[in-house]
């Protein structure tokens, strides 16, 4: 058979010789002859250039449109010096040049230019110029675009070389170019020239001479590129790399010399040219007049230099002896006080002083002579009045209300008076007021002569509508303005004090008290209530409360007085605080309940409601309408009972106690503030309050922790968020952009009818979310490559050591106590998953269970059988896991950058030293610590604080671990009415987006290729504990052993291995498409869509058996339970496989195998029948019976197999 199979290659490769793809349209005319010149050449030129010119990229396109090489060596055997220089001489020729100029060594790219001398080579040569076009399109955008995604700077021209190399030779050699392939060499030599230009630039950073470098980077080349392939590196290696590093060297100084005298004659043109890959690469760009939103912005940073310089030759002027010309030499805060201190020095003196903030305003100023303090005032207020003069001029154009609403956002007043401004105040409007000026005189300085190069549209953007592209797209991607910037990174700090908060009080209130493990903590609630408590506790059971229960609330007593003071301190005004208080919240499922029976109601008779009546006819007529509904039972029990009360003893009428339950449930499910700010007016049955005080006190400590972070950094009214959005109405797409996000962070889009699905879909998509979570990932395999998610996450971003040292610290139980009062652990496993609000999770899997007798209704039930299943298989506890190994490496990640940043020198802290390896490691340090909420004032402390520490824990954990995140969500994502749609999808997506930042951020911005390496090296690893373990699942579920079709090669096995681990593993798993069209299906199609397909059709199937095997018959049913499985998650669909029918069995196992059949044909027919027997072994290995044989697969079958391939391929 394999004699058969190579002579079936020998004749086929001959076919394709005579008739390759490049040759059916060879133009005869041209011929194969050399003239006399050829042969003058021939002669002239020595055997070292000659076979470089063969195998340069140049001679390749040659051999391709002529069919022959130019230059017969046949018996050319050459040494290994002549082997290293004609290696070296091969990257001179034309095309090879042209692919590396552009800014250094194995550097950028401009292959668009390779592509065009590959075309003039082809016309030249006799190749038909529209087909010469098409083809070269063709390969050049598909091999750019995968040696660009594979890696930054030097890889990417690397890379792109390797495949276009690639791609010719294939031609030559088959006549036909399966770009697959060749994208598979591009992405191979894109990795090796990344990790040799990383080691060229750390070598560069570190100062080494051109030679210790050239060395660096052939070891390194040389190492690589075998190591890529698989196999140890041998001395050949290291010639053909000198060669290639040196040949590459050589070709770009070639190269960019006579690029930069082709830029030099064009530097007239107006329109800058591409100087980078990056630019050479991009979409391309035309000129505009700058539209206002980036005139706006070029003013503010030109305003924010002008300031910095001005500012580093401001001189204060005082009355205060010895201190008449003074220099701000720095700041600080004051320990203990908190107090905010100027550090002055005299200029002519030499004294200093130490001075706070409040005092230094109330002296000094910029002014050209000294000035006495009343002197200083009575100034400000006169340059004061000017300025709103000027400002509300017809020149400047603003109105009154801006100087009120500057007032109100920088002061909290909109009416406070100049005069009764302190210095301080009067120093900060009146430089408020200079600013926007200035800031308009700026944007008409710079207006007639500033343009706005717009960016060309990607290839998905021409394809689909903008409108279509842009809900998809992360939020914080689309905060395009400084006032956008400035309110997300405002939402993103509200969120971490939130959890910083919540964390703390979860901890101590409800861990550390004893509370959480407590058996019986309805009785700590009544405890809480004190002398009143423990009556209806004793008239309730008939027990005294248990002196435990007594010793847990004094604990938890202090944590609830910490939380008010903490709340009243941030500016809330906290209503209802008593000191026997226990917060007094609904029970979910019954705020759930009356939540939709209100909302329901009101909407069917919206104009009833939608109107002020004034008039007591039509009250009563209202009034009246409500009772007869209320007397009908078109209310749940529990509305009813509700109503009841509210209308008999609160004395309320219809029409109030129903506008009461609406705005109590909804406060309660959906407002971050719930019970803090608003005393309760009306008692609701006794039975409607939850009395699980562990519940009660989570889900308060979590509304309180909203409510102060957001009074905290956006004001007690929300006027900071405000005054930015206010400033975003004169873009109104930008701002209904900000105000979405804005409103979704706040929980105010949760209450908007407009978002809102009706109740009956809220139950029905809540009920489905519940399933599909607790079957596709509780019921699925998902929990194995989770166990692995700290490969592609925690140790792609900060490290194998790092991550090595952080996993010992969790063994100190002070450090776990430090990660949960972070809050990094507290994220609902649902929320991550699926896109949910359900906030904090209290809740223990035993909890769970008692809650599916207790907790009445479908959803309430399918929540807990999903937190039961997720729980028992060990999903939410190696999540919770994950979650510790994440927040613990980014508190000695943290550590490091800190190190890194205290330790820079004078020079490199302000920015005279751009250019060394401590410089590009302190911006590195200073990058990350600033998106890890670290700001630079924190910098110069010898140690950081541990709010510091906590702050940055729970945002490396929320990125890397993928918890939801309103910013990086697009905000199609989080609308209630869309989010059942995109179940899984959101996970995938962020997966996507966190590797994408992270590598963008690294390699592009800052030449870490580690990163990537990692990342490689984790699928490599993950892998080999992920597939045998799934596999033993899933034999030991279904009784059959688990055929494996394992790629081959590096690049192939790398992305595979990516695809089995962590969240993308799991991820596949949901997915467990069979074919490629099964996963595209599935990205397409909504999960909700896909289950009811499954549904339908099982359903369908089921009928089909029920008809033919008959009712009385187990057998038919026994037939459906494949079908209905499909639905119920991975381990249920293997172990239906153990319920078949045998002939149902049978069946599916000739199904199985005559895949495997086709898959090995196809491997024959690739030239990889190693794989190909393979494969065939494992199937005849798994005990199915159904024995691949010769009879399958036999040159006859090959044959009948092509001709209908090629039949399909004729007749589509």
């Amino acid at each position: 058979m394999a004699q058969l199979f190579s002579k079936y290659y020998q004749d086929r490769q001959e076919e394709k010789r005579t008739d390759g793809l490049f040759s059916r349209y060879y133009d005869d005319t041209v011929g194969t002859g050399k003239d006399d010149a050829d042969s003058f050449i021939d002669r002239w030129l020595p055997d070292v250039v000659k076979n470089a010119y063969n195998e340069s990229m140049t001679g390749l396109i040659h051999q391709v449109a002529a069919g022959e090489q130019v230059f017969d060596l046949e018996d050319y055997d050459p040494s290994v010096l002549e082997d290293f220089a004609s290696g070296i001489i091969s990257f001179f020729m034309p095309a090879d040049i042209l692919t590396f100029i552009g800014t250094g060594g194995i550097g950028s790219i401009a292959a668009k230019k390779a592509g065009t001398l590959a075309l003039n080579q082809m016309v030249k040569s006799g190749v038909k110029e529209k087909f010469a076009k098409e083809t070269i399109a063709k390969g050049m955008r598909s091999l750019q675009a995968k040696a660009i995604t594979s890696a930054g700077g030097g890889a990417a021209a690397l890379g792109t070389y390797g495949g276009l190399n690639n791609a010719l030779r294939q031609e030559i050699e088959f006549g036909e170019v399966d770009l697959a392939e060749a994208g598979k060499e591009a992405a191979k030599m894109a990795t090796v020239g990344a990790v040799t230009g990383g080691v060229a630039g750390r070598a560069a950073f570190k100062g080494l001479s051109p030679a210790q470098k050239l060395v660096q980077e052939i070891g390194a080349f040389g190492t690589a590129e075998p190591v890529v392939d698989m196999r140890i590196p041998t001395p050949m290696d290291y010639v053909h790399a000198g060669s290639t590093i040196l040949g590459i060297k050589g070709a770009h100084k070639v190269g960019t010399t006579g690029y930069r005298s082709v830029k030099e004659r064009l530097g007239k043109r107006k329109t800058p040219i591409a100087t980078t890959w990056r630019e050479s690469f991009a979409a391309p760009s035309k000129p505009k007049k700058a539209s206002e939103e980036f005139l706006g912005d070029v003013a503010r940073e030109t305003q924010k230099l002008r300031r910095k310089e001005a500012a580093k030759d401001e001189v204060w002027r005082s009355k205060r002896k010895g201190f008449q010309n003074t220099k701000i030499v720095g700041e600080r805060t004051k320990k203990g006080t908190g107090l905010d201190l100027f550090q002055l020095k005299d200029t002519e003196s030499g004294k200093t002083l130490e001075l706070s903030k409040n005092r230094f305003y109330k002296e000094f100023d910029l002014y050209d002579k000294p000035l006495t303090q009343k002197g200083i005032v009575k100034t400000r207020i006169s340059e004061i009045a000017r300025l709103g003069k000027s400002l509300t001029s017809k020149k400047y154009g603003f109105s009154k209300d801006f100087l009120k609403e500057t007032k109100e956002n920088l002061f909290g007043n909109k009416d406070l008076s100049s005069k009764d401004m302190s210095p301080r105040q009067l120093f900060e409007y009146r430089d408020k007021l200079r600013k926007e000026k200035d800031l308009v005189n700026i944007k008409n300085e710079l207006k007639p002569n500033l343009y706005e190069f717009e960016p060309g549209k990607t290839l998905l953007q021409r394809v689909l509508p903008e409108k279509w592209i842009e809900p998809f797209i992360a939020a914080e991607s689309r905060a395009k303005s400084n006032e956008s910037q400035n309110l997300g990174g405002m939402i993103a700090k509200s969120d971490a004090r939130r959890a910083e908060i919540v964390g703390t009080f979860v901890e101590k209130g409800v861990k550390q008290s004893g509370l959480g493990a407590y058996k019986d903590p309805v009785a700590v609630s009544y405890a809480l209530e004190g002398a009143k408590g423990a009556e209806a506790y004793l008239k309730l059971t008939g027990k005294k409360i248990p002196m435990e229960a007594k010793k847990i609330a004094t604990k938890v007593r202090k944590e609830l007085d910490k939380a008010i003071k903490l709340a009243e301190k941030s500016g809330i005004d906290v209503a209802g605080y008593l000191d026997n208080y226990y917060p007094r919240m609904m029970k979910t499922e019954v705020q759930g309940i009356i939540w939709d029976d209100t909302l329901s109601y009101m909407e069917k008779n919206k104009k009833l409601f939608e109107k002020d009546i004034y008039k007591r006819k039509d009250l009563r007529i209202l009034n009246k309408m409500i009772e007869r509904s209320y007397n009908a039972g078109e209310f749940n029990k529990l509305t009813s009972k509700a109503i009841k009360k509210l209308v008999n003893e609160s004395k309320l009428s219809y029409k109030e106690a129903l506008e009461y339950l609406k705005s109590e449930s909804g406060s309660e499910m959906f407002s971050p503030f719930g019970n803090i700010e608003k005393k309760r007016k009306y008692d609701l049955p006794s039975d409607f309050y939850e009395r699980n005080a562990k519940e009660v006190l989570v889900r308060y400590f979590n509304k309180l922790s909203k409510r102060v972070g957001h009074a905290e950094v956006f004001g007690v009214k929300g006027q900071k968020a405000k005054a930015l959005l206010n400033k975003l109405k004169t873009s109104p797409e930008e701002h209904r952009v900000m105000q979405e996000i804005y409103n979704n962070f706040t929980g105010l889009s949760s209450v908007d009818p407009a978002s809102q699905l009706s109740p009956t879909a809220r139950k029905l998509t809540d009920a489905f979310m519940s399933f599909e979570y607790g079957t596709k990932i509780g019921l699925g395999f998902a929990t194995i490559p989770n166990i692995t998610q700290s490969l592609i996450s925690s140790i792609t971003e900060a490290g194998y050591y790092r991550f090595a040292k952080a996993s010992m610290r969790l063994l100190n139980p002070k450090v776990r106590e430090r990660i949960r009062k972070s809050g990094a652990t507290l994220h609902h496993v649902m929320d991550m998953m699926l896109g949910t609000d359900f906030g904090v999770d209290p809740r223990r899997w035993q909890t769970s269970l008692k809650k599916l007798v207790t907790e009445k209704g479908i959803n309430n039930r399918l929540a807990n059988v999903a937190n039961v299943l997720t729980s028992v298989t060990q999903f939410k506890n190696i999540n919770y896991l994950n979650q510790l190994l994440s927040a613990s490496t980014a508190e000695v990640y943290v550590k490091d950058l800190h190190n890194i940043v205290k330790k820079a020198s004078k020079d490199v802290r302000t920015g005279k030293d751009k250019k060394s390896f401590k410089a590009k490691r302190y911006a590195w340090a200073t990058r990350n610590l600033v998106r890890l909420g670290i700001e630079k004032k924190h910098y110069s402390k010898t140690k950081l604080s541990e709010r510091n520490y906590e702050n940055a824990m729970y945002r490396f954990a929320k990125e890397s671990q993928l918890q939801k995140d309103i910013l990086k969500d697009p905000l199609i994502f989080n609308n209630p009415k869309y989010r059942p749609l995109f179940i899984f999808k959101r996970f995938a997506f962020r997966q996507a987006k966190y590797q994408k930042d992270l590598h963008k951020r690294e390699i592009f911005d800052h030449g870490n290729v580690l990163v990537p390496l990692r990342l490689a090296a984790g699928g490599l690893l993950g892998v080999n504990l992920v597939k045998p373990s799934i596999d033993y699942l899933k034999r030991f579920l279904s009784g059959e052993d688990v055929v494996r079709d394992d790629p081959e090669g590096f690049f192939e096995t790398l992305v595979d291995s990516l695809a089995n681990v962590g969240a993308i593993g799991f991820f596949s798993d949901i997915l467990d498409a069979e074919d490629k069209l099964s996963a595209i299906t599935w990205a397409l199609n909504p999960v909700l869509t896909s289950d009811m397909g499954k549904f339908i059709d099982a359903t369908h199937q089921l009928a089909k058996n029920v008809d033919t095997f008959g009712l009385e018959t187990w057998v038919g049913y026994q037939r459906s339970i494949k079908g209905y499985s499909r639905m119920l998650g991975g381990g249920v669909k293997e172990a239906a496989k153990r319920l078949e029918p045998r002939g149902q069995k049978k069946h599916r196992i000739a199904q199985e195998k005559g895949k495997i059949r086709t898959k090995a044909i196809e491997y024959i027919l690739a030239g990889q029948s190693g794989r190909a027997f393979k494969l065939i072994n494992e199937w005849n290995s798994s005990g199915r019976g159904n024995y691949i044989t010769p009879d399958d697969i036999n040159f006859s079958e090959l044959m009948q197999y092509l001709v209908r391939k090629q039949k399909k391929k004729a007749n589509p």
